[in-house]
Order: C-alpha cells, then sequence, then structure tokens
C-alpha cells in the first residue's frame, strides 16, 4: 500500500460530506474499502438484532392492538424479517462492498417505514407506544449500522418525512401531539447526526494516522536498507585489507551490535510516538467526558445529608469516574509524557511508602509464599521527579515481579548509585554522569527472547485483558523513565528478571511539605471561565460558586478579550483546546496586552506539552489537568490568586 504522504500535512476532508480532498484524494477509495471490510461483522450482527426485535415487538402488537394484528405481523413477519434475513446473506457477496451503504439506508428506512405504517393504523393512545420504536430505528441508524454520516442523515430524515405525510394528510393527529412527537424526532435526529459526523470523523481520523504510520514504517524500512548496504560495502573493504582483518572483523561486529540496539530502540520509540498520538486524542476526548463523571458526584455529595440512600451510589460513581481517569492518565504518560510537577525527593523514601502502601499489602497477602527483601542504598543522592509517577513504575515493576513467580519465590528491591561514562554500553541512551538505580529483581521463570523485545509498547501483553492488566504498565514505565531523562534496562533468563531504572541525581535541596485544608479552599475574588465547551464551564462554575467567588463564563478566547475590555478580573480560568478561534495561550498574549498583570491558570485535558510550557513562560502561574477534583481546582485557585 503506497500512500506518499507528507507526516506534516493536516487531514482535509471535507467539512459536510466527510470526504478526503485535495491532496488527499487518493486515500478515499482506500478509506471506503478498510470501512466497509471493518464494519462487516457489526452491520451482520445489526441485521440479527434488527430481525429479534423487530420480531419480538410483535408481542406488543397482540397486546395492545389485537385486532390489527394480523396487518402488523404480515408486515414484521411476512416482509421485514425475510428482507433482514435477505440483507444479511447478500453481506456475502462481493456486490455488496459496493452496495453497502444504500442496502443499509434501504434496511432502515424500511424498517422506520413499517413503524409509521402501525403509527397510521392504530389510534391514540395505542399509537403513542409506536413513536418510541421509530426512536429506536433512528439510533440503529445513527450509532450501530455503519452508516455513514451523508446515508444515515439522508434514510433518518426520509423516515421523519414518512411520519409528516402520514400524520398530517392520513390520520390528520392532533396539533399538540404532532408537535410533541416533532420535538423528539427531530431532537433525536439531530443528536444522532453529530454521534454519527463525529464517529466518521474519528474513523476517518484513524485511517489517517493508520496511513501516516505505514509510511513512517517505509521510510524506516528504506533506512535500514540504505544501512546494511553501506554495511556490506564496509565489510568487503575488510575482506580486502588481509593485514588487519582479524582487528576490523572484530570492530565490525561490536559497531554491528551497537547499530542494531540503537536501532530497535529508535524503532521502538517511533512506533510508541505514533500510538501516543492515536492514544493522546482519545484520552483528551475521554478526560472531558470524566469531568462531569467526577465533579458532579462531588457536588451532590457536598449537598446530601448523611444518611441519604444516594450517598453510596454517588461515591461509587466517583469512584469509577476516578479510576477511568487514572487509566487516562495511563494513556497520556504513553501519548505525551506526565504532567506532574518534579520535586526534589529521597528514593528510599518513596520505596518505603510503597512498601506500606495498600496496594502493595493487597498483592502481599495474595501471594503469601513470596519474600520481599529490601535492599536499600544508604546516604544516597537525591533525584528530582514526580513522586506520584515514580511509584507507579514501582507499583508496575512489583507486580510483574510477583505475577512471574506465581507461587513462591523471591523479589529483591534494590536501590544504588552507578557512574555512566561516555565510553559506556548505554551511551547511546543516557547522558555520562552519576545516576540513581532502581532495582527490581524476581526468581521467576524469566522472558523469553521474542517476548523481550515487546514488552514496553503499548497495550502488549501476555496477562488476561481486563483482570490482570491493561497493557500499559510497562509502556508507563518507559515513557515516565524517558520524561525524566533516564531510562530502564531488562535482563532476563530463565533463573529470573532484572529491571533497573536509572534517574539523575540532582544538587537541589529537598522542599518542605505544604499542606491545605478543605476549609482553606473558600474565596470571593472574582474569576472568568474561558472554555468552548458549556458542559466544562458549567462544571467548573458550579465549583467556584460553591467555594464563594463571584463566576462569569464565557465560550471562546475573542469573548473572553471583549469581556474584559469592559470588566476586570481577579483570575481568568482558561482552557487550552478551544475550536474554532484563539486557544488558551493564544488568549492569554491578547489579554496581557490589555492587561500585563493579569493573573490566569490554564487547564488542559492532555498532559503539560510544550504548547502549556509555553503558557506558562508567558507569566500564567499554575497548570490543571482535567478531569479534576474540587479540591484540586480549589487549591490551584488559591495558589493562582496568592
Amino acid at each position: 500500500m503506497k500512500t506518499a504522504m507528507d507526516s506534516s500535512e493536516k487531514m482535509q476532508l471535507h467539512p459536510v460530506m466527510l470526504k478526503f480532498q485535495g491532496s488527499q484524494a487518493h486515500l478515499e477509495g482506500l478509506f471506503l474499502d478498510d470501512y466497509s471490510i471493518s464494519s462487516l461483522p457489526i452491520v451482520r450482527f445489526s441485521c440479527f438484532v434488527g430481525l429479534l426485535i423487530y420480531g419480538l415487538f410483535g408481542i406488543l402488537d397482540a397486546y395492545l392492538i389485537p385486532e390489527m394484528k394480523n396487518i402488523f405481523w404480515l408486515y414484521r413477519y411476512a416482509f421485514f424479517c425475510p428482507l433482514s434475513v435477505g440483507v444479511y446473506l447478500f453481506t456475502y457477496s462481493p456486490l455488496f462492498k459496493k452496495l453497502q451503504q444504500l442496502v443499509i439506508s434501504l434496511w432502515g428506512i424500511f424498517a422506520g417505514g413499517g413503524i409509521v405504517m402501525m403509527i397510521t393504523l392504530s389510534t391514540p393512545p395505542v399509537s403513542f407506544s409506536y413513536y418510541a420504536g421509530l426512536i429506536l430505528v433512528f439510533m440503529m441508524g445513527y450509532s450501530v449500522v455503519k452508516l455513514r454520516f451523508v446515508w444515515a442523515t439522508v434514510a433518518c430524515w426520509i423516515m421523519v418525512v414518512l411520519y409528516e405525510y402520514a400524520a398530517i394528510v392520513l390520520i390528520e393527529t392532533p396539533t399538540e401531539i404532532l408537535v410533541n412527537n416533532n420535538f423528539f424526532f427531530i431532537g433525536a435526529n439531530i443528536i444522532g447526526m453529530i454521534s454519527c459526523y463525529a464517529m466518521e470523523y474519528y474513523a476517518r481520523r484513524d485511517f489517517y494516522m493508520k496511513m501516516l504510520l505505514h509510511d513512517e514504517r517505509e521510510k524506516v524500512h528504506k533506512a535500514h536498507n540504505i544501512l546494511e548496504e553501506r554495511v556490506e560495502e564496509r565489510t568487503i573493504q575488510l575482506l580486502e585489507a588481509n593485514t588487519r582483518i582479524t582487528q576490523e572483523m572484530q570492530e565490525r561486529l561490536q559497531v554491528e551490535e551497537e547499530r542494531r540496539k540503537i536501532q530497535t530502540k529508535l524503532i521502538r520509540h517511533q512506533k510508541m510516538e505514533s500510538l501516543g498520538l492515536m492514544a493522546g486524542g482519545v484520552a483528551h476526548d475521554l478526560n472531558n467526558i470524566l469531568s462531569g463523571v467526577i465533579s458532579y458526584p462531588e457536588l451532590l455529595l457536598m449537598d446530601l445529608p448523611p444518611d441519604s440512600k444516594m450517598k453510596k451510589p454517588l461515591e461509587q460513581i466517583l469512584e469509577s469516574g476516578q479510576r477511568a481517569a487514572a487509566v487516562v492518565a495511563d494513556l497520556l504518560t504513553v501519548a505525551r509524557g506526565i504532567a506532574s510537577l518534579h520535586e526534589v525527593v529521597a528514593i528510599n523514601d518513596l520505596v518505603n511508602m510503597y512498601i506500606r502502601s495498600p496496594e502493595y499489602k493487597a498483592q502481599e497477602s495474595y501471594y503469601p509464599k513470596i519474600t520481599v527483601q529490601l535492599e536499600l542504598g544508604a546516604d544516597l543522592p537525591m533525584c528530582k521527579c514526580s513522586p506520584v509517577h515514580i511509584q507507579k513504575v514501582l507499583m508496575n515493576l512489583v507486580n510483574n515481579a510477583f505475577e512471574a513467580i506465581e507461587v513462591s519465590g523471591t523479589i529483591v528491591l534494590s536501590t544504588f548509585t552507578q557512574i555512566i561514562e561516555s565510553n559506556a554500553s548505554k551511551a547511546s541512551l543516557l547522558d555520562a554522569g552519576e545516576y540513581i538505580v532502581l532495582q527490581v529483581s524476581d526468581s521467576g521463570t524469566g522472558i523469553p527472547d521474542e517476548t523481550l523485545q515487546h514488552i514496553f509498547e503499548p497495550f502488549y501483553t501476555k496477562k488476561v485483558m481486563g483482570r490482570s492488566g491493561t497493557g500499559l504498565g510497562l509502556a508507563v514505565v518507559w515513557s515516565t523513565m524517558q520524561e525524566h531523562r533516564g531510562t530502564i534496562d531488562v535482563t532476563s533468563n530463565e533463573n529470573g528478571t532484572v529491571f533497573s531504572c536509572f534517574l539523575p541525581i540532582t544538587t537541589e535541596n529537598k522542599m518542605q511539605e505544604k499542606n491545605e485544608e478543605q476549609e482553606d479552599l473558600n474565596g470571593t475574588a472574582s474569576i472568568l471561565i474561558v472554555d468552548d465547551e458549556q458542559v466544562q464551564r458549567d462544571i467548573c462554575s458550579t465549583i467556584l460558586m460553591k467555594l464563594g467567588y463571584k463566576v462569569y463564563t464565557v465560550k471562546s478566547g475573542e469573548e473572553a478579550v471583549t469581556f474584559l475590555e469592559k470588566k476586570s478580573v481577579d483570575l481568568l480560568v482558561l482552557d487550552m483546546l478551544m475550536d474554532p478561534g484563539m486557544n488558551g495561550k493564544q488568549t492569554y498574549e491578547a489579554v496581557s496586552r490589555q492587561n500585563s498583570g493579569q493573573k490566569a491558570i490554564i487547564v488542559s485535558g492532555f498532559s503539560k506539552d510544550d504548547e502549556v510550557q509555553a503558557a506558562l513562560h508567558l507569566g500564567i502561574s499554575q497548570y490543571l489537568k482535567k478531569p479534576y477534583s474540587i479540591e484540586q481546582l480549589g487549591l490551584v485557585v488559591k495558589q493562582a490568586l496568592q
């Protein structure tokens, strides 16, 4: 598959038809083929589901309107059910690939048309029960049967037109019922169109990223071939130099081994970078969604009495949201690096904190026959790191060690220092200097060589997905060590496995910890929230008003600039990504030209990337990652105001 795309070129789509255009028009046919193949299992399953649901609703006919059941059953069982079977069988025909969208659209129109017929032939209030059936057809058409945006829109609006004709011309539906139904049918179609548009857009984006990844692999392959040709030429030269053949052959073998290691690291880095781009986009969208799942239960719990029956369900919703946010944080760590601030800490303190944690105690009780030994070096220098993420590194490595042993054995946690020389074997991975080494070794069965080269790749796992791992654990470890300008080294054989994490030392002094009480988060300052999403504005403003602040909201950077020309506020809360228009950094630049001392914080669903760093360098004092809790938002706002 040859696409010859420029990796710096943005995806070019028609804004309505969602077709690749311009220099990327050649991708349209490839996408349609790929979309048809990937959606075929869902289409077949949808035929089965449609047949089952449409058939089962015959029970409703017999119960609600027995005098018309023969006519309704004739349509259900003599026409639509055989039609569904026919569509299912047609999916195995080579011709279906070309006609898939048309066939599925017509199938949906016949399903909706049948329900319109049932509405027409039945009388109120019995006919009301069939209105919901039309909504179900809309849901299937927009989100289940894999119709593209344009086809789904046309098919579902045809159903609405059929209903309008039947309701107005054939049965003269009362105005209040007609208006009520139109609100629901048109509203359902608009929501469905938005959902279908988003699904096709992201499907095209994922396909586009796959094409880019394919091109990058081609480039790596070509570079590999060129390198192989050069090595071959060098080999011929060495063979001709008879007087120095032994020495030069040894040098060549050494260079070849180093080249292979470096090439493996480069390919792994490129693969993780490409996967990270896709993971980052998904994680950003999930963080926006999870903001409501985390923040609203917190707000509701604040107003509930202690004995409320809703308290426990809300706490469970909040806990589930926080667990989901932790998985998304892992995705962002793999995709764009970690977002937490680095602190000066003693590595032994982090180890001891983990040993006392509930997570470790749970693992220790689950594997009672496994012994954990601590061999912590004395008087180790400090390191500057994100304590949360280094403890997560330790947790992932120790959990893997427990699972590698399974029944009985020994795990050793050790810390020591090591000096890396400029000519050492790890010189291609680390700068020369002194490093703190955090080492986790186990007496398990070891990792096979074919698995060892893939263990740091995202979603690569030999565990049972969803039960013992997400496939992100070691990818998070690798990304975290890269973010800390360190590395992780692994050696394994039949006697066990050793993971060694290298962290640069620091000469900075350890800072004293700060404690903030919940009651200290209240304030009276005026705050302007700038966010393009209504839900995010509602969440943020509700929390801040609960804390006593005076809150204003606008939906774009341009509106914020106009607002601040007429009225001043004590603090801005800026969303980093706002589309269309100015982003958070650009908005702050424009506001700073009016008021150079304006205080602000930046909020983003991504990790702290280069654009956020640039915004912080302009004078924005704080960064807050979505989703956030009441305490996190209140603390950041208070720090920014101080």
